[in-house]
Parts: C-alpha cells; structure tokens; sequence
C-alpha cells in the first residue's frame, strides 16, 4: 500500500516497473478505478490543489517507482515543456475516462451496462491475440469499475459466452467472439429502449 484516500502526500510516483492499482470509496466499498502499468503517473493532484489523497494507491505487481517531490515538479513543468504538455494530456484523459465510468454506470440493467463497457474497453484496451480480441482487464476490475458484483457478473458473461459475444475470461483479460454479435446486441439495446413505450 502506496497511499490510503484521505491520507496527506506532498509526492508524485512515476511507475518504472510493475503495475500500481487506483482505487475509491464509493458507499464503503472499494472501488477500482484503473490499473497503471509502466511509464504511468500518478499522485500529481496531492502536489498541484495542496490537498489529502483523493484515492488509493496499491501496488499489485513488484514495481519499481520514482518519487518526485514538490520542488523537483515544479521545476520539470518549468523548465521541461513537453513533461508539461504530457502532464496536461494525462489529466484530460483520465478526465474523459471518469466520465466514461460514470455514464456506464446509468445502464441500470446489469447486461447493458457489461455490453456497453465491453464495446468501450474494447477501444481502448483490445489488443489481438491469436486472432481473437483481448480486452486487458480482468473480471475483477470490470466489475469494480462498472458498478457490478462477482455474481451478476459471471452470470452475464456466462450468458454471453452462450452467444459468442464472450469467448473466455479470467482475472487477467476477458476475451471477446464475434465483434458483429457485440454490436447487434447493443443495437438491440437502444431499439428496445426507443420503442419501450410500445411494450
């Protein structure tokens, strides 16, 4: 454990190894908020608002990090432009990012809300391999960021695996079927939802 939310830090840590987990409470229930792995940052709001944690911070893979200061900061955004312009494009990403959490969490109905989380990280974490599709988040972390527990979330995915939206997965990746069948059940979605006053 790096650091608890609440908790005073005056540091930033810059992840040369490893990987570092970011998490909340959320109604006192941890919540993970993002996996970093190498070359990420994180911590930089306790030195730039002068204010307590606002998460928590656990390594969860042996990790080598660098520890940078307040004068050491400063002194990179002062005399290094692109760490500045670095810094500045983290910080609207991982913005857009929160935001994109918070909208899945309007999805009420549990296979909405997986369908449409499973069609977004498939943009931004979908890598290939062995022909198929691999989402690099785990059911763990996807259920901790959309807002589902461990048992509704395996009987979704066992239910998508029964249609070939989901081929397999695990704690380390979840891996999609036919990316087509995804997008037909999310286009089922928003007809029912535009017709549901006909039902």
């Amino acid at each position: 454990m790096l650091f608890r939310e609440g908790d005073p830090g005056r540091e930033m840590y810059v992840i040369v190894s490893g990987r570092v987990r970011i998490s909340k409470r959320v109604r006192d229930v941890e919540k993970a908020m993002t996996t970093l792995p190498a070359g990420e940052f994180f911590g930089e709001m306790a030195i730039l608002n002068d204010r307590t944690r606002s998460a928590t911070a656990m390594v969860i893979e042996d990790a080598e990090l660098m520890v940078v200061g307040p004068d050491a900061f400063d002194g990179l955004i002062a005399h290094h432009r692109d760490v500045a312009l670095r810094l500045i494009r983290r910080l609207a990403h991982r913005l857009e990012e929160a935001n994109q959490d918070l909208m899945l969490l309007l999805y009420r109905d549990p296979s909405s809300r997986v369908a449409h989380a499973l069609k977004r990280f498939a943009c931004s974490l979908g890598k290939r391999h062995q022909g198929q599709l691999r989402l690099e988040i785990g059911t763990a972390e996807l259920g901790e960021r959309i807002g589902i527990d461990a048992v509704q979330l395996g009987l979704v995915l066992s239910r998508f695996i029964e249609k070939g939206i989901v081929l397999d997965h695990c704690d380390e990746y979840i891996e999609l079927g036919d990316p087509t069948r995804l997008d037909r059940f999310l286009e089922f979605l928003e007809l029912r939802h535009q017709f549901s006053d006909l039902v």
